[in-house]
């Protein structure tokens, strides 16, 4: 049975196989469907496009045709369609399956597996837990040594990195507590915080040290983790935090008094790992982590960093900013240069108005012969991350800044007819917006 064939019927009655399997082509030639794909057909037609049937019936199907050359497409359409469900046994069941069948990018499936084999602290799933943290460390480790995805700066890269690093330790923390060695579970707790101080791996710790009697300890890392600046922790844990810190000081102190001093350091004492956390990736890139599009300094696209080869942004306030973002693959982007130049030449005399040439691709090391292929001569430099700040997500896209610093309007696309016109009325209009 081809490939194909088997995914043309798959494909056209479960919703959740196209979706995993989105690049299957389904231009098939016509036949008779064999034994299996008339059974898969037959039972997938009988659930109804219920979750919960789906799952029963490709088990069935899987338990009928055991050799089954799509075995492991199937099980990891069971895997997803555990996750909507929150099915925990078939997460754990089906996850190991997967983690199994495909070596690629496993990163997500390790910390779903993980999370809910990490649900119990029996000692058997606390073992199965501990092997797959290590894979999940490996996993982090390989991806790292990778170049940056999309339009991410090194720094960017790292952090990334870093934070799903300290997400496998603190779950292999996690897997050493549930098998009852705490000092192990604490030092690996301590190694996570280390590398992205977190609500979670400030929970294990308090939790390790519980175990280990060391509960004046355990409270400040309670604390820790309660008031910690982490979109990622839920509230509902915090709070439960929050609670366990108050009991365990009322049983060590007999009453409360005293109590909110231990919070109020805390705030200050992860604010202050947070800021040197952030000045790590600083030191890579003086934009990581900037919220403020003018302190913002955009590197040439040469490489070159030296005192007057950056753009410094902040030398730009209060001026109309026109910012091309674009990149050397993208075709309508050359197509629309021309055009920008025709309007930047209608603005040579009007000295607040700014046009910025950013470029947005991935390999740096294109721009300069480009440009120079192109003879394009106006000054261009690399977004630097700006972009991802400016939500820019599809180019090319112009952005124009008011005299304010708001974006006064977004233009993606190129429409040749109207292109120079419409450019020229919105600076127009961004000007006098400010003047108002």
């Amino acid at each position: 049975m081809s490939n194909m064939r088997f995914f043309a019927v798959v494909l056209a009655i479960v919703p959740a196989i196209l979706m995993a399997q989105s690049t299957t082509t389904l231009n098939l030639a016509p036949g008779a469907l064999t034994p299996e794909e008339t059974d898969l057909s037959q039972r997938v037609q009988d659930a109804n496009g219920s979750p919960v049937d789906i799952i029963r019936v490709l088990e069935a199907h899987l338990a009928k045709f055991p050799e089954s050359p799509r075995r492991a497409e199937l099980e990891a359409t069971i895997y997803k369609y555990a996750i909507d469900l929150n099915d925990t046994p078939r997460i754990i069941s089906y996850g190991e399956k997967v983690l199994v069948n495909d070596p690629n990018d496993q990163i997500e499936i390790l910390d779903r597996t993980l999370h809910a084999l990490l649900g119990t602290d029996d000692a058997e799933s606390a073992k199965r837990a501990l092997g797959l943290a290590k894979q999940y460390e490996n996993a982090v480790e390989e991806k790292k040594a990778r170049d940056p995805e999309g339009h991410m700066t090194a720094a960017q890269w790292a952090n990334l990195a870093d934070r799903a690093m300290a997400r496998a330790t603190v779950l292999e923390a996690r897997a050493l507590g549930n098998a009852g060695d705490a000092a192990a579970a604490l030092a690996a707790a301590q190694k996570s915080w280390g590398i992205n101080p977190a609500a979670e791996s400030a929970q294990e710790m308090g939790r390790s040290l519980l175990k280990l009697g060391r509960n004046a300890e355990a409270i400040d890392w309670y604390a820790d983790a309660a008031t910690i600046d982490d979109s990622a922790f839920p509230w509902v844990a915090r709070d439960n935090d929050r609670k366990i810190a108050g009991e365990q000081y009322v049983k060590l102190h007999g009453n409360d008094q005293g109590l909110g001093d231990i919070f109020l350091r805390a705030w200050d004492r992860s604010g202050e790992a947070l800021r040197e956390h952030t000045e790590r990736y600083r030191k890579m890139d003086s934009n990581f982590g900037q919220t403020d599009a003018f302190l913002f300094k955009l590197p040439a696209p040469n490489g070159d960093t030296a005192d007057g080869a950056a753009l410094d942004m902040s030398k730009l306030k209060g001026k109309t900013l026109v910012i091309d973002f674009w990149a050397t693959w993208c075709i309508p982007c050359q197509a629309q240069h021309p055009m920008i130049e025709s309007v930047r030449h209608k603005f040579a005399k009007s000295p607040d108005v700014v046009f910025l040439s950013l470029d947005s691709d991935d390999d740096h090391s294109l721009v300069v012969p480009f440009m120079k292929e192109q003879k394009w001569e106006q000054p261009v430099y690399l977004q630097g991350g700006l972009g991802g700040l400016m939500s820019v997500t599809a180019l090319p896209t112009i952005l124009i800044i008011d005299p304010t610093g708001r974006v006064f309007s977004r233009m993606t696309g190129v429409i040749p007819s109207t292109f120079e016109d419409v450019l020229s009325s919105r600076i127009q209009e961004a000007r006098a917006a400010a003047a108002k």
